[in-house]
């Protein structure tokens, strides 16, 4: 499973969010490093949140960013759980400075969708 951050722009005539158009893409993440992240970025109402302010959300990204330089986020090791006759599982991990990498690609994109026009960051 995936989750997707999405730029809006917030129509006040009609009170409701509009989708910022394709050309500045989508940024996705699994579900669990996208629980990483938002909990970095300071949210506790992850999956209920509803659109951000943009310039408010690139205020917790930048901060984010500025607290993790010189400091890379943990190598989580590949595991694998395997019993007989049961279901194998395996969890890919992830590099050390993953998040960081990742952040930095969320504030390029949410920075160009401010440019673009976007009002609001938004994720489901």
């Amino acid at each position: 499973m995936t989750v997707s951050f999405y730029p809006y722009v917030f129509d006040a005539v009609a009170e409701r969010y509009v989708l910022a158009g394709a050309e500045n893409g989508t940024f996705e993440l699994s579900n669990a490093n996208a629980f990483d992240l938002l909990s970095i970025l300071g949210f506790e109402d992850l999956w209920s949140a509803p659109p951000q302010p943009i310039a408010a959300f690139l205020g917790r990204l930048t901060a984010a960013l500025r607290k993790s330089t010189g400091r890379p986020s943990a190598e989580i090791p590949v595991t694998v759980d395997e019993m007989p006759g049961q279901l194998i599982v395996i969890d890919c991990g992830r590099s050390e400075g993953y998040l960081n990498r990742r952040l930095h690609e969320l504030a390029i994109l949410v920075q160009q969708s401010k440019e673009a026009g976007a009002t609001h960051v938004g994720w489901g």
